[in-house]
């Protein structure tokens, strides 16, 4: 069987998340739709068609079992044409469910999962608590799992008075200090989560340490939110959101939605995100409140550019706390983004 990723189109409401990466590749529940691909198509061919050729290259340098497209007629194909951060989010609580299926079935993941209680409250049939045996739960953690599931994986701590409500999904190696995390909720790999959480999903290597709101809003990968910085997720008149990408004006559907942040970009200590801000990625935040929309590798307060020379300095020495490394066709794919701007 021959399953193809065609993102040659990215619709205007998942552009700013997927400048550097493919939709297949964001994690909106336990997996990612590439994840999903691969366990339930365990023998296919998976071929990509991505909108230009050094996204391609990018791409598959991280995903060597996949190829590139060339034409070959496929028997299954999946785009992001009907996606967007407001659908991945209001669906977060049935795909963690729907995922959860999947994950006990697979052998590598079951044989390290236990469900277990030591020093912690379980709110709920602990049946529903998933444990990786090499996490550590601090003694005055509560766990809620009346509303759903939560997935603990491997590596990750968390630290007492912490409060977590399914569904809920937490990465490899993060840290959750002294958090409320509620409303159906997806935290990527090597985070570090503090203050309150509602209804949102995190890329991996992530940072919201501490005090702070952030709801229904979608956060991408190797993000900073700075102490009690936070997100307002309802509007006074509770009327629909409309969010602002580029030139796009495009209606959620809901009354609920905080915010969405590009790759790589920083949001300074006590920034007030109005009520569907959209800032793209790479950019360094230090405005006391944001509305709108902010074009990529903005600086400051000033409007001008983050330079490129030092951003990508910036971003390598952030990564390299993490024992991470930017490569090269990532880092090649950054510079184009950079100098093709935004129209």
């Amino acid at each position: 069987m021959k399953v193809l990723i065609d993102e040659r189109e990215i619709p205007d409401a998942m552009k700013i998340l997927c400048r550097l990466r493919s939709f297949s590749e964001i994690r909106n529940g336990i997996f990612s739709p590439l994840q999903r691909l691969k366990f339930e198509h365990t023998n296919s061919e998976i071929f990509y068609a991505g909108p230009e050729s050094i996204f391609s290259r990018a791409f598959l340098e991280r995903n060597p079992d996949c190829r590139e497209y060339s034409g070959e007629n496929c028997d299954t194909v999946i785009s992001p044409e009907h996606t967007s951060s407001w659908s991945y989010i209001s669906n977060i609580s049935s795909q963690i469910l729907s995922d959860l299926e999947i994950y006990k079935k697979q052998k590598k993941w079951t044989d390290k999962i236990l469900m277990k209680a030591s020093g912690y409250h379980c709110v709920g049939k602990l049946k529903h608590l998933y444990i990786h045996q090499s996490a550590v739960i601090y003694p005055g953690v509560v766990f809620d799992v009346t509303s759903g599931p939560v997935i603990i994986d491997k590596d990750v701590k968390i630290t007492s008075f912490s409060f977590l409500e399914g569904p809920l999904y937490i990465g490899p190696g993060t840290h959750i200090d002294n958090a409320r995390i509620t409303g159906g909720t997806v935290i990527g790999a090597v985070c570090k989560i503090g203050g309150e959480v509602e209804n949102s999903i995190f890329g991996d290597y992530s940072n919201k340490h501490h005090e702070g709101f952030v709801g229904h809003s979608h956060i991408g990968n190797w993000v900073n939110l700075g102490a009690l910085s936070t997100t307002s997720d309802l509007k006074n008149n509770y009327g629909l959101v409309n969010v602002k990408i580029e030139s796009s004006i495009i209606n959620t559907g809901t009354i609920k939605f905080g915010a969405m942040i590009g790759d790589f970009s920083k949001i300074a200590i006590g920034v007030m995100l109005n009520t569907g801000a959209s800032i793209d990625i790479g950019c360094n935040i230090v405005s006391e409140r944001v509305s709108g929309y902010v074009r990529p590798f903005i600086w400051a307060d000033s409007g001008t550019r983050y330079r490129l020379d030092q951003f990508l300095t910036d971003s390598k020495k952030i990564m390299a706390r993490r024992n991470q490394t930017l490569s090269q066709s990532e880092e090649e794919l950054i510079r184009h983004v950079y100098e093709a701007g935004v129209k």
